[in-house]
């Protein structure tokens, strides 16, 4: 099984005053064991990284960033193809962001039905399976 990671999950699990660090902690913690399958995009890398450094700063987003590239999570580029996806997505009336439409695109692409997030949108979306606790 493969699970996607949003940016939320990264960036509760770096930032130990974040009201979801320990679910995030468990959740990796549960399906690093289960050997489970974990992809991102660079999209979510650079909103994981951004977001750690406005609130902690640069040395917590590069720590974040070194975890995240050298972890055993595997990255998806956001090509053409996924980005005109994600733009008829984010066209529907729908509330996600554009970044939440990458990953709706890359999910539908590669047949991806979980993902790892707080945010309660994507429970919204048909196909998805939200996995937040």
């Amino acid at each position: 099984m493969v699970i996607f990671i949003d940016a939320n999950i990264f960036c509760a699990i770096i930032n130990e005053n974040d009201v979801h660090h320990k679910k995030a902690k468990e959740i990796i913690e549960k399906y690093t064991k289960e050997k489970q399958h974990f992809i991102t995009t660079d999209y979510i890398f650079d909103e994981a990284v951004s977001v750690t450094q406005r609130k902690l700063g640069k040395q917590a987003a590069i720590l974040l960033g070194r975890h995240i590239l050298h972890g055993e999570v595997y990255f998806i580029q956001i090509d053409k193809k996924k980005c005109n996806k994600a733009w008829k997505i984010f066209q529907e009336e729908n509330n996600f962001s554009f970044t939440d439409c990458t990953n709706i695109a890359c999910m539908q692409e590669l047949n991806i039905k979980q993902i790892a997030t707080f945010d309660k949108e994507f429970k919204k979306e048909k196909g998805i399976e939200v996995i937040d606790n």
